[in-house]
């Protein structure tokens, strides 16, 4: 399996600056290939920098992003659909800033906000036209979009990896494709021999999380069963690891209260010795 490793920057900051420059290059000497930006606001000014430091590095970039309460492309409020799409235009644009060619998140509604009723055809439908359009001018900049299931505590919309599939044929854009989460898959689907080929030749995106949002290898994610998966579906692209800490970034909707690490430096290092270990196993 030829893949790439990255390192998800939002252990440390929902809104990563220049103040990460120094775990940039550890990160970097741990042996990554990459790392993926959260874009929460940051300025312009602060993206290129980033930009510079990562290619100065010889790290390679991704992007993620989800949607606040106020920019739901699922909401009645048509004012509500509108600053979705405009808000993701804008992550877009970010991302091609920061020298991004992939922009992954839970993006086909806004995270964490729920109608209380399983999704109706009009919300799929609302859902659909956004990510159109946000695909179309993504795909002017050269972006694919990484649409990722999520659980359903943190949506409704799409919970697994057969409805993200169906959402990005339905939209129809070469430049779309379903992100693999192994904590949401860990939650909402069978097993990953089940999960994994229901994205079919739409999975684009993987990311590799624990059970308990921490260290991996620690927690009940099925990894073995999931790398022995890729492997058989020929997969060739990221696998991006992610972790959360407490009392980084808002609590809702992840709800982390208590770290499953004893740093996150640590967490970074063993977490790309076990890829690799993995990986080299199935080589043998």
């Amino acid at each position: 399996m030829d893949v790439k490793i990255g390192m998800n920057l939002r252990l440390w900051a929902p809104d990563p600056g220049v103040e990460q420059l120094p775990r940039l290059e550890m990160l970097a000497a741990q042996g990554y290939d990459g790392v993926e930006v959260p874009l929460a606001g940051q300025s312009e000014s602060t993206l290129k920098v980033l930009a510079v430091a990562l290619r100065d590095l010889g790290l390679e970039v991704t992007t993620s992003a989800h949607l606040p309460a106020a920019a739901n492309p699922i909401s009645p409020d048509a004012a509500e659909r509108q600053a979705a799409t405009d808000f993701l235009r804008r992550c877009v644009d970010v991302s091609a800033l920061l020298g991004s060619r992939l922009l992954c998140g839970g993006f086909y509604q806004a995270h964490g906000v729920f109608s209380d009723r399983p999704p109706s055809d009009r919300e799929w439908e609302w859902s659909r036209r956004c990510l159109r359009e946000v695909g179309e001018h993504a795909g002017n900049l050269g972006i694919t979009l990484a649409i990722e299931f999520q659980s359903r505590f943190d949506v409704y919309l799409i919970n697994t990896a057969a409805a993200a599939a169906r959402m990005c044929r339905d939209v129809g854009l070469d430049n779309m494709g379903v992100a693999y989460n192994t904590f949401h898959a860990h939650l909402e689907e069978a097993n990953p021999a089940r999960a994994l080929p229901g994205a079919g030749d739409r999975l684009l995106h993987v990311r590799l999380a624990e059970s308990q949002r921490g260290a991996l290898g620690l927690g009940q994610v099925q990894f073995a069963e999931t790398f022995a998966t890729l492997d058989f579906l020929g997969y060739g692209g990221w696998l991006v690891v992610e972790a959360l800490a407490a009392g980084v970034g808002p609590a809702h909707p992840e709800n982390v209260w208590r770290n499953s690490f004893d740093s996150a430096e640590q967490l970074s290092a063993e977490a790309i010795a076990m890829v690799r270990r993995t990986l080299r196993a199935q080589r043998q």
